[in-house]
């Protein structure tokens, strides 16, 4: 038996003969699919190191949030003490062959005290652009903080 139907056989006995069924039903496809992707974002790493610097990396939507305003975000990076600036969306930046690969595309991470200058009404984050991590604004009463958004808190 080659391995993915070794991976099967082992799947469908640990769920048993009815939650097998629904899971390979083609009408369960897109549902499936959903439950699938939310085990990946789950999955992504908690910390990474940096340039010398390990980071945890947090989420801050609470409960069945899906997203929150920016001051809302940033008074629960000041709660969690991830209320990184300039210094650490830099560093991130010029280290960035070190996050991890898993983290593309995945995750933005938002540097909630690293603010536009004369505009403090726009915050900084680091984002994947396909094929390297770039530096964006976003304005915090306009834009949408959800859960892709990630605070780093160093440890």
């Amino acid at each position: 038996m080659n391995d993915s139907l070794r991976a099967m056989a082992h799947l469908k006995e640990q769920l048993g003969d009815e939650r097998f069924a629904a899971l390979i039903d083609s009408g369960n496809t897109g549902k499936v699919k959903e439950f699938c992707d939310q085990l990946v974002k789950d999955a992504l790493p908690a910390e990474m190191t940096v340039g010398g610097r390990t980071y945890e990396i947090l989420g801050f939507l609470r409960g069945d949030e899906k997203s929150v305003a920016g001051y809302v975000m940033v008074e629960r990076a000041k709660e969690m003490n991830a209320n990184r600036g300039q210094d650490d969306g830099e560093h991130i930046l010029t280290y960035q062959n070190e996050i991890p690969v898993a983290l593309h595309g995945k995750v933005a991470f938002v540097f909630p005290d690293w603010r536009r200058p004369g505009d403090p009404g726009v915050a900084y984050c680091v984002v994947w652009s396909g094929d390297w991590w770039i530096r964006n604004r976003y304005s915090l009463s306009c834009a949408v903080w959800d859960g892709s958004d990630r605070l780093l808190r160093r440890k």
